[in-house]
């Protein structure tokens, strides 16, 4: 298994690791070094469905995400092994992932409009215009973290419309899918950019003036939201020490993007081309969303017309008993 696991190390196919993007394959190489300490003098012959339902397992103690993301390597690293027979029986055909516990709360929260203006609000306030730059390419461009970091001033291009009249337009390949993004800048996150300084050859950038790492992002804006949660402006929830703590992320902000394409109307290709998703598989489950929203709050004014009209006849009913 050790060896596979080399091979897809070095594996420069349309799904190998060095197609990956330069953070992904950092992630996945972490996640390798772990796997050969696990299972790497394991014979390919003792590779079985059984043996795998018992590595997802003993992985699944350490969170589902950590077995269902190490079942995705190994599935990848011994695909040519399942392929030529090294390895009789596909040991993944059928087997299930480890579930995601009842209560572990949604992974990437959607922010809510009044925690993204709270949260670029304290950056500013905190002199940190790089970070408020960040959380709107998160909320109002909809890009993932690695572009967020990644995005160069060049990227924002001046185009024309249908009439000829000027607009701004980003203009990028993203980085962990390799998707053109070519959309009309949003107006929200223009009027941001404009009132802050470009120091840096990316559009969003760290308090020294560089460029942003991922984790480095991440913490920022986690120690942020942190502050106003505890201050009662966003969302909070306990840690496993009873301490507060802010569960939202940056990756919450393309979900909050997408969720408001969605509720505008439009269709998955729209959402698709909004987002850069390779597949429609993500578009379909916001729209679902914004369905499932459409169709509560459409019950809930059948309810409150209900409540209304019987409170209308009580009222009706009492006045006739007083004359």
């Amino acid at each position: 298994v050790g060896g596979m696991l080399r091979l897809y190390n070095r594996n420069a196919g349309p799904d190998g690791f060095l197609a990956l993007a330069r953070s992904t394959q950092a992630e996945y190489q972490r996640m390798i070094d772990e796997m050969l300490e696990d299972c790497g003098d394991v014979l390919l012959t003792e590779v079985t469905r059984s043996w795998v339902r018992d590595m997802r397992d003993a992985w699944a103690v350490r969170g589902y995400k950590v077995a269902n993301d190490r079942l995705s390597i190994l599935a990848n690293a011994l695909g040519p092994a399942i392929e030529d027979e090294r390895i009789e029986i596909d040991p993944f055909a059928k087997l299930k992932r480890a579930k995601r516990p009842a209560d572990a709360g949604e992974t990437n929260p959607a922010w809510t409009d009044e925690e993204v203006a709270a949260g670029i609000a304290e950056a500013l306030r905190r002199k940190k215009p790089g970070l408020a730059r960040a959380i709107a390419l998160g909320r109002w461009g909809g890009f993932r973290r690695g572009t967020i970091c990644a995005i160069p001033r060049s990227a924002r291009v001046e185009g024309f419309d249908e009439t000829g009249a000027k607009e701004r337009r980003l203009y990028w390949i993203t980085e962990k899918r390799q998707v053109l993004c070519n959309k009309r800048e949003d107006p929200r996150l223009t009027a941001l950019i404009g009132k802050t300084a470009s120091t840096a050859w990316t559009i969003a950038y760290n308090a020294d003036g560089g460029q942003w790492k991922e984790r480095q992002l991440n913490q920022a804006v986690t120690r942020l939201m942190t502050a106003l949660a505890k201050q009662g402006k966003a969302r909070a929830v306990l840690d496993k020490n009873g301490e507060i703590i802010c569960p939202l992320t940056i990756h919450g902000l393309r979900h909050a993007r997408g969720v408001e394409i969605a509720e505008a109307g439009c269709s998955d290709a729209e959402i698709m081309a909004q987002l850069e998703h390779a597949t429609d598989r993500q578009a379909k489950i916001y729209r679902r969303q914004a369905d499932r929203k459409k169709l509560a709050d459409a019950g809930q004014d059948r309810i409150d017309n209900v409540v209304k009209l019987r409170a209308h006849r009580r009222a009706g009913t009492a006045g006739e008993r007083e004359l």
